[in-house]
């Protein structure tokens, strides 16, 4: 009646949804009834008129809310009869919506199940009558085929009519909640409409030519223009003109004698107004924070409606790809939240349903399909037993219902060509008995040392005492020994089959492991060496320096060993003195030699050494750098520290200014108040004395009203430059935080360049470290060999004298170089750890 359709819903109360109590129907009954409603997705009764009609346009016969006469009629009736309906409170209410959401869910879940089940009996009646005797498949009696159909025919009725069952129950529960809302609801509205109908009390006096005999009796009479009247019946609860202070000369009180519901106050009327006044902003702060709580449930819904819509769809992408959005807020809807939350509900309670029926029918058509995919493999297994040359065809997946099918009908017709063929050929059949006889004897041989290599294994296992794998194969399980016949060597055909399709699965599965260990391994070899080689370029040249240097000491500790070798043998046979001599001059020219070759291993040093100063050099540059970056790191805290400082003193400003702004607004409030009343006190006095003093207390009024209205230009004023004030200091505040905000940023940028800086020296460092290291192994290695070659010269020189004396002195030399390195480096260091 009032444009909205009539369908159901937890907190609708309508009468459309309401039948009156039935005894439980028998459950045949109920399915049969309820199957006539599948077709149409058991929907609901059409609406009485179209709500998407602007006008609304009502056909004939139907009530007309612009008669008042009827309308006061319908309205004394459902008084009339709602007078004993049952008031429940708040806890029960709340109880009663919420069993009745529950039962609905209940309802539209099990309309769901018995949709679907309806179908499934379709389905299992059809495949029963197609094993029927009238079938185009009619089997004989005792069909094990035919029996199965009907028992599963039985079985979905079965289930049919408990759903019926007990969706007739569910609904006839759901009645009572829904009945006992809608009677509270009629009560409540009973009430209230009686409460607004109070008569207006007696005139305690009479008027005397038209004014009152005293000032008392200005609340006592009605005089047409009363200020203090409420509103008539009509405009009860729903006037927002109750609260409209400022009414131009009375033109609301004009009309019929309203009642004065409120009792007039002994001395001063503005203080129920003043009541009223704090009443109404008590109410409009609860109406904002309830719209507050409104929209944040209803976010929360459309959340929940767009996760629960992407769920339908990954059930079944292609299906539910065109599934309804979820409802949003629109231009018509923005000021009616109760609309759009009872349109999100809906949308919840649908997806609901619908993910509980892909969830159904998943499972249903699964089972099916895992039923077919059986029945083809049986029937596979069959024709490769009977058909040695059949290539068997691809089976679908389970989810392919009509693919499974489709392909048995295939495989029944072959089965059935291939029969016709064998009955045909039944002759033949002498001709191949040895042959299978020959191919049963290969395979039991086979199967035999299959065997014999898998004892042997299992024992050469237990032999190096590692635990045998107990995997127990199926051709254990066949005798060897057992005779020819058709049916064992179709088994025994059918078992090597199975075992060569699961062994190529196997193998299948196994490369595709491999492959992709293969790539993770490719890849993250990859990855390691490309991490190796970077570090291992970083150190290239200094391990290259370092190898010339051992290679070079290692060739010459050989030469010097052979030397000392030749110089002892030499020494051993002092007997020829000629021969000799001629070797001590020989040893003296390898002497000369190594002493050239020792010069360039000097030399080698020499440029080591120079490389070394080179890296102190990048030493001092980074160095340079992280000092530059230190200071750069000071300035940037030193500008921080500044802008703090301008922060703090800006926001105690603004502290200050809006302490400043918070009392002028307390005044302006005041004076707003002030001001409000004192347009109250003129508008009643207006109105009470201006049938008695005519125009000149108008003229009075407006003056006053026009001194008013110049303060509170006044106050505007001021208000609107203290505003402009403080717009300008939150735009200099922004502009601090900004700059605070980028001197932190280039702060920590920089302290991010200083510690890439220290890790780099770090690395020099101990670089350096271990050139040095290395560089005085090696040198002492080529000082102690060095004291063990002499050259020879004279009978009374001692041997080895003059190598021992330039080692000594090169010692010394390089003691001396090491020091002053040590000391340079020392310098270096001590102002950044300073």
């Amino acid at each position: 009646m009032n444009g909205y359709p009539a369908r159901p819903t937890p907190y609708d109360y309508g009468a459309s949804s309401l039948s009156p109590p039935a005894s439980s129907p028998n459950s045949k009954t109920a399915a049969d009834a309820y199957s006539r409603d599948v077709p149409n997705g058991f929907d609901k009764d059409a609406p009485r008129f179209n709500p998407a009609s602007s006008n609304q346009a009502r056909r004939a016969g139907r009530v007309d809310l612009k008669d008042p006469i009827q309308i006061h009629l319908l309205t004394e009736t459902a008084l009339s009869d709602s007078k004993g309906y049952e008031i429940l409170t708040q806890e029960e209410v709340d109880e009663m919506k919420k069993q009745s959401q529950l039962l609905s869910q209940r309802v539209e879940s099990t309309r769901t199940n018995l949709a679907i089940q309806s179908k499934y009996r379709d389905a299992a009646v059809s495949m029963a009558k197609l094993y029927g005797p009238g079938g185009a498949n009619g089997a004989q009696p005792g069909d094990p085929n035919a029996m199965d159909a009907e028992r599963e025919r039985e079985t979905c009725e079965r289930k049919c009519e408990e759903l019926a069952a007990e969706l007739f129950n569910l609904e006839k529960r759901l009645m009572g909640p829904q009945r006992r809302l809608l009677e509270h609801t009629a009560g409540i509205l009973q009430l209230t409409h009686k409460a607004s109908r109070k008569k207006a009390p007696p005139q305690n006096g009479q008027l005397m030519n038209g004014i009152p005999g005293s000032p008392e009796s200005l609340y006592t009479y009605s005089h047409s223009r009363n200020s203090l009247e409420q509103a008539a019946d009509e405009h009860y609860l729903d006037d927002p003109s109750l609260y409209q202070l400022d009414s131009h000369d009375g033109i609301q009180t004009r009309g019929l004698p309203r009642k004065n519901a409120i009792e007039i106050p002994m001395k001063s009327p503005i203080r129920e107004q003043n009541q009223l006044r704090g009443e109404m902003d008590r109410v409009r702060e609860e109406n904002m924070q309830l719209r507050g709580q409104t929209d944040m449930l209803i976010k929360k819904l459309q959340g929940l409606n767009v996760s629960l819509r992407e769920t339908i769809v990954r059930f079944n992408p292609e299906v539910n790809n065109d599934y309804l959005e979820p409802p949003s807020a629109t231009a018509t809807q923005d000021g009616k939240p109760a609309a759009l939350l009872k349109n999100q509900v809906e949308y919840l309670e649908s997806g609901l349903v619908a993910v509980q029926a892909e969830q159904e029918s998943f499972a249903g058509g699964r089972e099916i399909g895992e039923r077919l995919e059986s029945l083809n493999l049986q029937v596979r297994d069959l024709l490769m037993s009977s058909d040695p040359h059949y290539t068997p065809t691809p089976i679908p997946p389970e989810s392919d219902v009509q693919g499974q099918l489709a392909h048995l009908e295939d495989a029944l017709r072959l089965a059935d060509s291939q029969l016709g063929r064998a009955l045909s050929r039944g002759g033949q059949d002498g001709e191949t008995g040895p042959v299978l006889t020959g191919l049963w004897d290969s395979i039991q041989n086979g199967l035999i040392e299959a065997r014999k290599r898998k004892d042997e294994r299992r024992r050469a296992r237990v032999d190096k005492g590692v635990p045998d794998e107990d995997d127990m194969s199926e051709d254990e399980g066949f005798d060897s020994a057992e005779p020819y016949s058709l049916a064992s060597f179709s088994s025994r055909v059918q078992w090597l089959h199975s075992q060569a399709s699961t062994l190529k699965d196997q193998k299948y599965v196994l490369k595709r492991q491999i492959k992709q260990q293969r790539e993770l391994n490719n890849k993250s070899d990859a990855e390691k060496d490309e991490e190796i080689g970077r570090r291992q370029e970083e150190l290239e040249q200094t391990r290259q320096l370092l190898a010339r240097a051992e290679k070079d000491a290692m060739d010459a500790q050989t030469m010097l060993s052979e030397a000392l070798q030749d110089l002892e043998s030499a020494k051993g046979s002092s007997g020829a003195a000629e021969a000799a001599q001629a070797e001590l001059q020989q040893r003296n020219a390898k002497i000369a030699a190594l002493e050239t070759k020792l010069r360039d291993v000097q030399n080698n040093l020499a440029a080591t050494e120079a490389e070394s100063r080179g890296a102190g050099q990048k030493l001092a540059i980074v160095d340079s750098r992280i000092a530059s970056l230190t200071q750069e790191k000071a300035a940037a805290e030193e500008t921080a520290q500044i802008l703090r400082k301008e922060l703090e003193e800006k926001t105690a400003a603004l502290s200050s200014k809006n302490k400043a702004m918070k009392v002028k607004e307390d005044e302006l409030e005041l004076l707003n108040m002030t001001l409000a009343e004192l347009k109250t006190e003129v508008t009643i006095a207006r109105a009470e004395l201006d049938g008695a003093y005519g125009s000149r207390a108008e003229r009075a009024a407006d003056v006053a009203a026009l001194k008013n209205n110049a303060e509170v230009q006044k106050l505007q004023n001021q208000v609107e430059k203290l505003k402009k004030e403080l717009g300008e200091t939150v735009q200099e505040l922004e502009g601090i935080t900004k700059e605070t905000i980028g001197a932190e940023r280039e702060k920590v940028e920089l302290e991010a360049k200083l510690d890439e800086a220290l890790s780099a020296k770090a690395a020099l460092d101990a670089e350096v470290q271990k050139s040095r290291e290395k560089l005085s192994k090696l040198q002492e290695e080529l000082d102690g060999e060095r004291l063990k070659v002499g050259p020879g010269h004279g009978n009374g020189a001692r041997p080895g004298a003059g190598a021992s004396m330039l080692s000594e002195q090169f010692r010394a030399t390089l003691r001396e170089e090491r020091k002053k390195f040590q000391e340079d480096l020392r310098v270096r260091i001590d102002p950044q750890t300073g």
